[in-house]
């Protein structure tokens, strides 16, 4: 087995993720309420109606994703075809709603067939590809998300205008197809193995020493006995709350703007932190890499923090310069939600089983969110302003990052350089030291 003497077939891979994946979680989040008015309109159904197929999705997604992950993990390159003619077929489906039963009936298959195209995918492949750059290579993978939703808003919104919402749904649905096809079929590929190569920085992990490192180590349990840890436990409830603040934050960001300053002013404020975002993604992959998980997890949480401060204190559009600073930290704060999870639990469990658990923790962040955003609206709606669901998201931001910390504490017990034998798997209390150490 050899590693690429130049470029790192693995970037390449990193790189298909970008544009498949990128694309699909734009598609499923950041443009999919685009169509809210012309759906409203065409069909007559109102818009509270139109928005409960994002909780459809959701809730879909949160049922699958344990299920969608294993059958990634397993039969990759079947999977990702499988997930994307199902996605496509589905998305352009959305087309043919009449009435909002077939609408919601079409939300649900494509909140399962999304579930094998937006996150999982390169939570797969790239703690299979790298070992070293793992942080930095899943915030690129992810990146594409911004990119392509500033890129199809555009387009769609033109269709819409000019054609019809049906040409909008089925055009992009096509586009899809045939481009994530060809990069699935000709860059992806299922291993580093199976081109004769290492996972980038694999011959770095296999040198054992006295001390595990926490940047290289990895705990290689299966789900059913890190259901039994309670660091695994913490860590879904961190997974939880990131889906409850960041989600909820997300979708309920562009009301508080235009309420506070208005249209215009929160138009030109949304564009502000999606183009610090773009940047603010890989920096902060890159800061996972440099600076380890607690440092930078660290740093993603105060700049949600310094999201949320801010805000308490806007109640008039003459406060703009707080508005300003406040979406310009959201800029890194909104990771969150994409890359802090994702980098996370790719630098706490081992791929074994990976495509399982990480399917859980899906579950729980996409639970978070499902409850995070009618529940911010209904704070909001409660109290007649933002100013308590600032201060209420600044408060479970500390909590979140505590079981953060203590869940990525209590792993270090649990992380080895490979996988063991079944009776280490099962001892409740190993020992770092004589994992690390064994052959």
């Amino acid at each position: 087995m050899k590693e690429s003497n130049k470029f790192f077939y693995g970037w390449w891979i990193v790189l298909a993720l970008m544009a498949i994946s990128g694309a699909a979680i734009a598609l499923t989040i950041t443009t999919f309420n685009i169509y809210l008015n012309a759906f409203t309109k065409d069909i007559g159904i109102s818009a509270t109606q139109f928005a409960l197929c994002s909780t459809i999705i959701n809730i879909t997604v949160m049922i699958f994703s344990p299920i969608v992950g294993k059958l990634i993990q397993q039969h990759t390159k079947k999977a990702l075809l499988f997930f994307l003619t199902g996605f496509c077929l589905s998305y352009a489906a959305f087309s043919l709603a009449s009435n909002v039963i077939v609408l919601y009936i079409v939300a649900v298959f494509f909140g399962f067939f999304s579930t094998g195209l937006t996150f999982i995918p390169p939570n797969i492949l790239v703690n299979r590809w790298f070992v070293e750059k793992k942080g930095l290579a899943m915030s690129i993978a992810l990146s594409g998300s911004a990119l392509f939703g500033m890129l199809l808003s555009k387009y769609i919104t033109y269709c819409i205008q000019n054609y019809s919402l049906a040409f909008a749904y089925q055009s992009v649905a096509a586009m899809m197809f045939v481009v994530s096809a060809l990069l699935i079929l000709f860059l992806i590929k299922e291993s580093p193995e199976s081109m004769g190569l290492k996972a980038l920085g694999a011959d770095k992990a296999q040198l054992q020493t006295a001390n595990v490192d926490e940047k290289l180590a990895l705990v290689h349990l299966e789900p059913k006995v890190l259901k039994k840890k309670p660091f695994f436990w913490s860590m879904l409830t961190a997974q939880f709350l990131v889906g409850f603040v960041g989600g909820g934050i997300v979708l309920q960001l562009p009301v508080y703007l235009q309420n506070t300053f208005g249209m215009e002013e929160a138009a030109t404020l949304l564009v502000i932190t999606l183009g610090i975002m773009i940047f603010a993604k890989v920096a902060l992959g890159w800061m996972y890499d440099k600076f380890g998980s607690l440092a930078a997890t660290t740093i993603v949480c105060a700049a949600v923090l310094m999201t949320c401060l801010p805000f308490i204190f806007t109640n008039s559009p003459d406060m703009w310069m707080l508005g300003l600073i406040g979406v310009m930290f959201w800029g890194l704060g909104n990771c969150i939600g994409t890359v802090t999870p994702a980098v996370v639990a790719s630098k706490t469990y081992g791929p074994a089983h990976y495509g399982e658990v990480y399917g859980i923790c899906l579950r729980f962040q996409t639970l978070g969110i499902a409850t995070g955003v009618p529940a911010i609206s209904m704070i909001a709606a409660a109290f007649g302003s933002f100013t308590w669901v600032w201060i209420i998201c600044s408060v479970l931001t500390v909590i979140l990052l505590s079981c953060y910390f203590y869940g990525m504490r209590g792993s270090h017990a649990y992380r080895t350089y490979a996988p063991q034998n079944s009776e280490s798997l099962n001892n409740d209390m190993p020992s770092a030291l004589a994992t690390a150490s064994k052959p």
